[in-house]
């Protein structure tokens, strides 16, 4: 999404990219300052392609679109491509405070008009206005705007186009924060955006004050290189400062700010709604993927004509640069191709076209249409399927072949489909006039049985360990500018719904102590439902002892680690990283590729004052971590160590979890079954813990457990099976259990099932040498038990069948 600024007074406008906030300095301040992003479109595209997996990546849908451009290119170079005007039906979210009609944030519908008037000009090229230019690559974009006369219920929109909302009755909120936009405004009041392109203006919030706007950029189709799933449909289209949405040249509008009061903010901003990118590519002399305009090093301010960069004059008047209003007036014809390709390749906005909302209400049947966001799932996998249905049905009958459930009623429902297949989807739509006849796709749903457990990537390049560019340290680990976290953004396009693990190589590790440090490193797992898909909230967090970091490096190999739990996907988009702490002599770093290896825009970091954002945008990098996912539709068994360091002979409590079964390997374990063991490491050691009884994704996890230089603690002596006699074995269940040593004291008789659960628990007092006592064992079910006994510093152990 993409905002503007204001500074001073004034505001700046946002461009396309994938909905990143921006901040503008003052005018006066340009030249000593570096420019700073002014539009929020690119990083609210990021952190909703976060948010919504089925987004799909921003590198497959510019591959897709790629190829559509060419085939549009070759069209037009055989004269056999005749464009057709495109009309998009449009609503407008007027969200006041409940100010009267045409006063403060409730502006007037004439406003509306002006604004809608200005789109038209500017994305038609007319001539007399300002949208106007004479420049050879300048073009009419053949696509128009018409405010909807239909409501989502078939009903007359008294003033057209428009729905009007109190936020403060309706939410308690009079202003706006990108955050309440995104997360209460929105998705409470959007119209269905296959019919509506939804446009809401509202007055943004103190911490937001300088922005002018943000756009949502197009999801992807079901076309090869693009997910099928369009996602975030709850949150499309375009916001805009109240202040800046209209023209001040059509008509009274006191509310109006200059020098963004004629209109085009909102013509930037739906720019980057059909894909268009900033104009310079978001980066020195970057690629904004249109071949006729010119590559400049960065925005421009005011109206710079004749600036030149990157060895050219630079085309300031394009609508996706950061000039002002009166400035702008030029989409090229590359521009144009691009915009046209979306209107294709993105179903969403194919769909508007259909929608036919502009003009009166026709009673008719409904024509049945759908689509689903996932063409392909996992076995276990769930698809939302979507209404496209013409006519506005008011009743819904799905048949869904080898889902679950079979049918349904409701408009857009959620099938899980448990066997694996191509599956048929029908459905028939109903209105007051009648039904449609049935509308069958025929192996639609294909459910995979393979790729249950997988490791996902972005890396994929040359390793390289980035210095940190006009400072010190490094640029994924610590560094001059106080870098708090770094992190990796996963789409989880196939919807796994856990992650067992991951494997995070590092470049560079250094400990002020060397080999004997007791640093660790946090190895964290967020959602990814931050701004703009950035991190949200803490799903998991693993400490790792920076002395595994260095043997690790010095191994040339990748640090692996299993979590304590099998961390919960739940099927949607995530980030795995690093938080950086600064003490001195300790450093790491994650090696990352070369610089324009990765155009995903996937990698993030958190600057010292909590803020996320892309490499990209705030490095003008593009690079992606050398980090794996391990993620799967089924359990891992996971293990989790009370101590990481500990002297020679202190327990270690070992818990092992995500099977039903588990046996241990590894020195001075109390037991080498169960899902609870304690351990009295004399050196340092690795313990290794084996589930089964489930399927699974991964059955061993591995605990190190480093021992300092100590004096070795009490560590239980180990008696042979024959100090305990346990007699009739196999039995009934009721057997006598006799033992003799010289201890005294407490003793603990525990029984254990063959999955290692503790089923019963006794303790008695040892005051001689021998004990003996009648266990009980006949209530339980036959099988395997062990029996153990301590007393003291002694253990010992014994089998025992009850048939």
């Amino acid at each position: 999404m993409l905002k503007r600024i204001l500074f001073s007074g004034a505001l700046l406008v946002c461009g396309f990219y994938s909905g990143s906030a921006q901040q503008i300095p003052a005018w006066q301040q340009l030249a000593s300052q570096p420019a700073r992003e002014q539009c929020a479109t690119m990083q609210m595209d990021s952190a909703l392609r976060a948010k919504y997996p089925e987004m799909g990546s921003r590198a497959a849908f510019e591959k897709t679109l790629q190829e559509r451009i060419e085939q549009i290119k070759k069209l037009e170079r055989t004269g056999r491509l005749a464009d057709v005007v495109l009309t998009i039906p449009v609503v407008v979210h007027v969200v006041h405070a409940g100010e009267a009609v045409g006063t403060g944030r409730n502006i007037s519908e004439a406003q509306v008009k002006a604004q809608l008037e200005t789109l038209n000009e500017d994305f038609r090229r007319k001539p007399g206005t300002r949208g106007f230019n004479d420049n050879p690559n300048g073009a009419d974009i053949e696509i128009e705007f018409c405010l909807a006369a239909i409501n989502p219920t078939g009903g007359t929109i008294t003033e057209r186009g428009i729905d009007r909302i109190n936020g403060a009755s309706n939410f308690g909120k009079s202003t706006w924060s990108k955050a309440d936009i995104d997360g209460v405004l929105k998705p409470n009041t959007f119209w269905d955006p296959e019919k509506y392109f939804n446009i809401w203006v509202v007055d943004f919030a103190a911490s937001d004050d300088r922005l002018l706007g943000y756009a949502q950029f197009p999801s992807q189709s079901t076309l090869p290189g693009l997910s099928p799933n369009s996602g975030a449909g709850s949150t499309d289209g375009v916001v805009i400062r109240y202040q800046s949405f209209g023209n001040a040249e059509k008509g009274n509008f006191p509310v109006m700010q200059a020098p963004y009061n004629l209109g085009r903010t909102l013509t930037h901003e739906v720019g980057h709604w059909l894909g268009l990118i900033h104009i310079w590519g978001d980066a020195n002399c970057g690629n904004d993927f249109v071949d006729d305009t010119p590559t400049q090093a960065s925005e421009s301010r005011g109206c710079q004509k004749g600036r030149v960069s990157c060895g050219g004059t630079n085309m300031v008047e394009n609508y996706m640069d950061y000039s002002d209003d009166a400035c702008f007036n030029i989409f090229t014809r590359g521009q144009k191709t691009r915009m046209r390709a979306v209107m294709e390749v993105a179903l969403r906005r194919a769909n508007l076209v259909n929608a036919n909302v502009c003009g009166t209400s026709v009673v008719a049947r409904p024509t049945a249409n759908f689509r689903a966001e996932n063409l392909r799932v996992l076995l276990g996998g769930q698809v939302r399927f979507t209404d496209l249905s013409t006519n506005f049905p008011t009743s819904w009958t799905w048949t869904f072949e080898g889902g679950t459930p079979s049918s349904s009623t409701e408009q857009n429902p959620v099938v899980t489909y448990n066997q694996p297949g191509k599956f048929r989807v029908t459905l028939v739509a109903s209105n007051a006039a009648g039904s449609s006849a049935p509308f069958v796709r025929e192996q639609y749903i294909e459910v995979l049985n393979v790729g249950l457990c997988a490791d996902q990537t972005n890396f994929s390049g040359t390793r390289t360990v980035l210095r940190q560019p006009g400072g010190t340290g490094y640029v994924a680990g610590q560094n001059s500018r106080k870098t708090k976290a770094v992190s990796e953004f996963f789409d989880n396009s196939l919807s796994y719904n856990n992650m067992h693990g991951a494997s995070l190589r590092f470049g560079v590790a250094k400990a002020a102590k060397g080999a004997e440090t007791e640093s660790i490193v946090t190895v964290t797992v967020w959602n990814a439902r931050g701004f703009q898909n950035g991190p949200g909230a803490v799903l998991e967090t693993k400490e790792v002892p920076l002395r595994t970091i260095l043997e690790d490096v010095a191994n040339n190999r990748a640090t692996s680690i299993v979590f304590d739990r099998n961390v919960p996907l739940s099927g949607l988009p995530f980030h795995i990283g690093i938080e950086l702490t600064y003490v001195a002599g300790d450093t790491v770093a994650l090696t990352t590729t070369r610089d324009g290896e990765s155009l995903l825009g996937t990698s993030w970091e958190q600057n010292a004052n909590g803020e996320w954002e892309r490499y990209r945008v705030r490095q003008g990098l593009n690079v992606a971590h050398e980090i794996t996912a391990r993620v799967g539709m089924k359990p891992s068994v996971q293990l989790t160590a009370s101590k990481q360091f500990v002297l020679p002979g202190e327990p270690v409590t070992l818990n092992a979890r995500g099977a039903s079964i588990f046996s241990w390997a590894g020195q001075n374990l109390s037991s080498t079954l169960g899902g609870q063991v304690i351990a009295r490491p004399t050196q340092t050691t690795s313990y290794t813990v084996t589930g089964s009884g489930l399927d699974l994704c991964n059955a061993t996890a591995t605990a190190r457990i480093y021992v300092q230089p100590g004096t070795i603690t009490g560590v239980p002596t180990a008696l042979p099976d024959e100090a305990l006699t346990v007699s009739p074995n196999p039995s009934d269940g009721l057997t006598a259990v006799s033992f003799r040593n010289t201890s005294r004291g407490i003793l603990t008789l525990s029984v254990r099932n063959v999955a290692g659960v503790e089923v019963l628990k006794q303790q008695y007092q040892k005051t001689d040498d021998g004990f003996e006592k009648t266990l009980d064992l006949r209530t339980m079910p036959s099988g395997l038990y062990n029996i153990e006994i301590r007393v003291g510093e002694q253990v010992v152990r014994k089998k025992v069948v009850k048939y």
